[in-house]
């Protein structure tokens, strides 16, 4: 999940919430009419630039100032790393608002690549980006946080599945890089296992040693650098979408080295000003999916080798959100018609690995989706917005009915997912301030904040 697609989230909201009527059809048109533009040496960061300044533009007819704000606090910052966390900002939990629907059966474990979404750890002092667990004890979250020099990246981990938690070292590279600067940095983590790790958005560092020693990656064929999207692993391989002239193209290497291959498969952009990519693992099966303002293009991983895929609700004029609990179970919250005709968010389901899809009985109440998530085929999570802010919607019947689980006020959904069908974790980010991680240890049904034993 992403500073862009937060980002995008946060233009699309402020622009609904702040129009004091439907956007003008004309509008809809110039924006649609948006060209595609291709980054010269900058690479993803030029394409990035480009989009937020094309955003901007497109938004000022209807509020510059919420729009300005925005971009400003959620991707102004560029700072440089040094040392250990030093001191503790204080973290401000949201709102959490637990449901009191009947728990659903737990579903049984399949094998899967490990859940990823990020955590907040207030004892250690850490803002959080990014957490990845690999089984229900075993996590790591990297974040920003207070050091000598100032501002630095910080990764902390817990093998109690997020009751205690240890300071380890950081890649040396600066937290959340600022789109405009053309300095590397970090925004994201994930682990395999206890020993093989990569923080990655858009540079690249990988670990074999459970985080001891950190080194910068270059991918073979990637001339402007690795420019890393979006990352995962399944099946003892790491999987890294990276941006190549005009481009996304999918790299991989055994998760135990740094012997990277980059495939032959492209997933072109769209005409939008703001492309993200979200990359979903389970077991053999993969899915790729680029969101340009609506569903542009896609891959699916089949037999070990990606292939292009159409993903789900590429004509319904809207963004898709995608989730997935096992090789052949996959879930799309889709923002159905949001530059057209707008009709909210709609669930589609798929028990065949992505080939065909089927709409969910009832729409996600929700006015505009940010992420999804799933436990199970029945048990699927969606983090979105409605009139009072970030909230957790949930069905434990495979979208026959949905339950609020979680108001987290305002804040961003900055990451979203299941580790185990019980245990599942997303971040709050604040606009202006630092993020907090909560948990779910009854499948979905209720979220709360992580703290540290004694904090």
């Amino acid at each position: 999940m992403k500073s862009d697609e937060s980002f995008e989230q946060d233009v699309r909201a402020s622009l609904r919430a702040s129009a004091p009527r439907q956007v003008p059809e004309d509008l809809v048109v110039r924006i649609a009419a948006i060209p595609v533009e291709e980054p010269a040496s900058g690479g993803v960061r030029g394409l990035h630039l480009f989009a937020r300044s094309a955003v901007n533009l497109a938004a000022a007819a209807i509020v510059v100032v919420v729009v300005a704000a925005l971009i400003i606090s959620r991707n102004g910052v560029n700072v440089s790393v040094g040392g250990l966390p030093n001191g503790s900002p204080s973290v401000a939990a949201p709102v959490v608002t637990p449901s009191s629907a009947t728990p659903a059966p737990a579903a049984s474990p399949s094998p899967s690549s490990p859940a990823a979404g990020p955590s907040a750890v207030p004892a250690l002092g850490l803002s959080p980006a990014s957490v990845t667990f690999v089984s229900a004890n075993d996590g790591w979250v990297l974040g920003k946080a207070t050091c000598a020099s100032g501002q630095c990246a910080a990764i902390a981990r817990t093998a109690d599945g997020g009751r205690t938690w240890v300071a380890v070292r950081a890649p040396d590279a600066p937290i959340f890089p600022s789109p405009s600067d053309a300095s590397p940095g970090i925004s994201e983590l994930r682990f395999a296992d206890a020993d093989n790790g990569w923080a990655f958005g858009p540079d690249l560092w990988s670990t074999h040693d459970g985080g001891t020693t950190w080194v910068r990656q270059t991918i073979p064929g990637v001339a402007a650098g690795p420019n890393v999207a979006a990352l995962g692993t399944a099946g003892g391989t790491v999987y890294a979408v990276v941006f190549d002239g005009g481009a996304y193209r999918v790299a991989s290497s055994p998760i135990g080295s740094d012997a990277w291959t980059l495939g032959a498969v492209r997933v072109p952009v769209g005409a939008g000003p703001v492309p993200t990519i979200q990359l979903i693992l389970q077991g053999g099966a993969g899915w790729l999916l680029e969101n340009d303002r609506t569903v542009v293009a896609g891959a699916r991983l089949v037999n070990g080798a990606w292939v292009t895929w159409q993903p789900p609700c590429s004509t319904v004029v809207g963004p898709a959100f995608l989730a997935a609990s096992g090789p052949r179970d996959l879930a799309a919250a889709c923002d159905v018609g949001l530059w057209s005709n707008p009709t909210g968010e709609h669930l589609f389901l798929s028990h065949d690995g992505g080939s065909t899809f089927t709409e969910s009985a009832t729409a996600v109440p929700l006015t505009m989706g940010a992420m999804a998530a799933a436990a199970s085929p029945s048990v699927i999570v969606v983090g979105g917005s409605d009139g009072t802010g970030a909230i957790l919607v949930a069905t434990f019947d495979a979208g026959q009915s949905w339950s609020v689980v979680a108001r987290l006020g305002s804040v961003q959904i900055a990451d979203l997912g299941f580790t185990t069908p019980t245990q599942g974790v997303v971040v709050a980010a604040g606009a202006n301030g630092p993020a907090t991680l909560l948990m779910t240890r009854d499948g979905g049904h209720t979220w709360s904040p992580v703290r540290q034993a004694g904090s």
